[in-house]
């Protein structure tokens, strides 16, 4: 003979009741604030950019650097030189300055280098 279990006899644990979590709830507004500023169109109905729109003369996606554009290897974001050698200190250094595409684009890292 099978047997039956209604949901309830698990999911009854978590409850907040049971669980004994008395919080109150978040204060919120009842409604949202009002924005401030207006939009601007930068496009017409077609898609096509508005002739007051400034473009950029490098691309028209701006410095996004795709993965096929990325460097094979990518120098690390945060670096501690704290515990390195002057060799290896200089090496990382020097790796990091020298992916200058990377850090100039606009999806790029942008690198912080801490210790002595």
């Amino acid at each position: 003979m099978a047997t039956h279990y209604s949901s309830g006899q698990y999911e009854d644990a978590y409850n907040p009741r049971n669980l004994q979590n008395w919080n109150l709830p978040r204060v919120c507004k009842q409604r949202p604030s009002a924005r401030e500023g207006y939009t601007q169109f930068v496009a017409n109905d077609r898609g096509h950019l508005l002739p007051a729109v400034p473009r950029s003369k490098a691309s028209p996606w701006g410095t996004y650097m795709g993965t096929w554009e990325m460097p094979l290897k990518i120098p690390p974001a945060k670096v501690s030189l704290t515990s390195r050698s002057v060799d290896a200190a200089a090496r990382l250094t020097e790796w990091i300055n020298k992916s200058k595409a990377l850090s100039d684009a606009c999806n790029g890292m942008i690198p912080e280098i801490t210790g002595k």
